[in-house]
């Protein structure tokens, strides 16, 4: 089999995520026509699809969380082997079953069966997101040179957030609680508390520098003296 690159892999990733978040617009019913002729009636079909509407934000956002952190991990990914495009292929495939699982998590339903699908849909994301991470930066084929031990432990950290947030969803409802759409906020609290702040060891962007570019900039003091030995001349 011919290789992949790790850009392709990046592409089909985007297009996937981008596919499956406009998708989940369609668990929002739009009404029937001629049934919204008044100002009560769009106040009553307000009413009975905000639980959708709500749905639909939460499971945006967990797609753009999980998005933003697939492209954390490939920036520091300097290339892909197979057995990590088969567990991202699995990823992606159980990124699409989300519109499914999120149509199911409408608490006007009232059967726990229908809630937990989403969140075990949750689970498996989280879970695979952690197995990739773990995989990759224990390949040193495959994680980016440079990259230190504490950039990786807390990427690794990082990506256990969303792992503990599905469990602790999965013991809501089955423990028949209320409220667990507020779970979907619970992520990005805790990002945000406990890490604004990469470790010190961290590179930042501007020091990821192409090997090209390190030699052009290598290369100036080189062009100087030669100028400076041709005016001697």
């Amino acid at each position: 089999m011919e290789p992949i690159s790790k850009v392709n892999l990046e592409r089909i990733t985007n297009g996937i995520y981008a596919f499956t978040m406009t998708l989940l617009v369609r668990n929002i019913q739009s009404p029937q026509p001629n049934a919204v002729m008044s100002d009560a009636a769009i106040v009553d079909y307000i009413g009975t699809t905000l639980f959708s509407i709500i749905d639909f934000i939460g499971a945006f956002i967990i797609l753009g969380m999980f998005w933003l952190f697939y492209f954390q991990m490939f920036h520091r990914i300097k290339s892909v082997d197979f057995r990590f495009v088969h567990l991202h292929l699995l990823s992606l495939m159980i990124v699409v079953f989300v519109p499914f699982t999120q149509s199911f998590a409408d608490d006007r339903v009232g059967l726990p069966v229908s809630a937990i699908l989403f969140q075990f849909n949750y689970f498996a994301l989280a879970t695979l997101l952690t197995v990739q991470w773990y995989y990759a930066a224990n390949n040193p084929a495959l994680i980016e040179p440079g990259t230190s031990r504490s950039e990786i432990l807390f990427l690794h950290k990082k990506f256990l957030v969303p792992l503990g947030i599905s469990l602790l969803g999965i013991a809501l409802v089955l423990n028949d609680l209320p409220y667990v759409d507020i779970l979907y906020l619970f992520p990005f609290l805790i990002l945000g508390l406990f890490f604004r702040n990469p470790p010190d060891g961290t590179r930042s962007e501007e020091a990821r520098t192409d090997p090209a570019s390190d030699a052009r900039d290598d290369s100036v003091p080189v062009v100087q003296k030669e100028e400076v030995l041709e005016e001697e001349k």
